[in-house]
């Protein structure tokens, strides 16, 4: 699946307000329906006990409100509940939706013969809206479905977000395992010495966590502003340097990539040792970006235990050895880089023949995703 976001625009310009209009009934619709189930959560639990409180008096006060809209707006509000819930999120007071969006589905929108151009709902009957194209989105459009797009508005545009179904090549039969070691400082460790780190992104991401420190700690209401902007910047920040560490790690022969399984790695009982250096490395957000880009290129992930990876020696095979920061002292006195022993470690686990480098110490490649051309550094 890949997404990719466009601007609409109606063909009868005048048919833009009524769109917007609907959207913003639609969040109004969303809030209150957050207050009614807020009201008695245990109660209102399910679809059925919220539509039967909440439909038929919301036709009867938004009667040029469509029926469906009104439906959506139940759903979207049990899903947002259930989502704040499963977060373990404590929910002191109704959720306040702020953004105009809507997903559509067959019920709210069709498509005409041109494949640019969909016929969307509004508060005045249904009406065609443009889909405005550039080459990227041709080449989709020309080759791949899409479904249950999402509409929402911008700087005061109209945008929609297009998801395909892009389906991936043909898997090749596994052949070669490259291991892989994720960290913070080092985001990312190959088993075939390539050492993936960005020293300039670690900077500025230090920069910006200070900058919200501060401002968490003014509390005004600018400093608040200031800081709602610095989190997206932050956010849109971890987003693009997942998939340049994702694109730098699938430049590889190998045909199989192991990931230690991290599942539970920010629960309570880990929070002791790097409480706040673990939290803010997305690795399961690198594991997703990784596996559906392995996925189109035909390669395969797989996940293996995370136990002691960092405590064997990728030699021998046994639990001997001492680590010390960035080396691992076998027993037999040669000092190996720690970060490749463990993806070594970890490689092996897959049970496949082993894409791997020079482990000696100080003999990795370092790859910087962003910027420059990969150094060699000696010890």
């Amino acid at each position: 699946m890949i997404t990719y976001n466009t601007k609409i625009t109606a063909i009868n310009s005048e048919d833009n307000e009524l769109l917007i209009s609907l959207l913003m009934q639609q969040r109004e619709l969303v809030n209150n329906a957050s207050k009614l189930q807020f009201s008695d959560l245990n109660r209102l639990s399910n679809i059925k006990a919220l539509h039967n409180e909440f439909y038929h008096k919301t036709r009867i006060n938004f009667q040029d409100t469509p029926s469906q809209i009104v439906i959506k707006s139940e759903q979207e509000c049990l899903a947002s509940y259930k989502s704040i819930k499963s977060n373990e999120h404590e929910i002191s007071k109704p959720f306040v939706k702020h953004n105009l969006s809507l997903r559509l589905d067959k019920r709210i929108y069709s498509r005409t013969k041109d494949k640019f151009i969909i016929n969307i709902i509004t508060t005045d009957k249904r009406k065609l809206f443009k889909i405005v194209s550039y080459p990227k989105l041709d080449e989709l459009m020309n080759n791949y479905d899409y479904s249950d797009p999402l509409i929402f508005v911008r700087d005061n545009e109209l945008y929609i977000s297009l998801t395909f179904d892009v389906r991936p090549k043909e898997k090749e039969k596994k052949n070669l395992c490259l291991g892989v070691d994720l960290g913070i400082r080092r985001v990312a460790t190959c088993s075939d010495g390539r050492l993936i780190i960005d020293k300039k992104f670690n900077k500025e991401k230090r920069k910006l966590r200070y900058l919200k420190r501060c401002l968490q700690s003014n509390g005004s209401k600018s400093a608040r502003k200031h800081l709602k902007k610095i989190r997206r910047k932050e956010r849109n920040k971890n987003k693009n340097q997942t998939h340049l560490v994702a694109n730098e790690i699938l430049k590889t022969k190998a045909n199989v990539i192991a990931l230690e399984n991290l599942k539970g790695i920010k629960a309570k009982k880990h929070k002791k040792q790097n409480k706040n250096g673990v939290s803010q490395v997305p690795f399961f957000e690198l594991r997703r970006v990784l596996t559906y880009k392995a996925e189109n290129m035909g390669k395969h992930v797989c996940l293996v235990s995370p136990a002691y990876t960092s405590q064997i020696d990728s030699v021998t095979g046994l639990k001997e050895g001492t680590r010390n920061g960035c080396r691992f002292y076998s027993n037999s006195g040669v000092v190996y880089d720690a970060d490749i022993n463990a993806a070594i470690n970890i490689a092996r686990r897959s049970k496949h023949p082993i894409s791997q480098g020079n482990l000696l110490d100080g003999q990795g490649v370092i790859n910087h995703p962003i910027a420059c051309k990969s150094l060699t550094y000696n010890s």
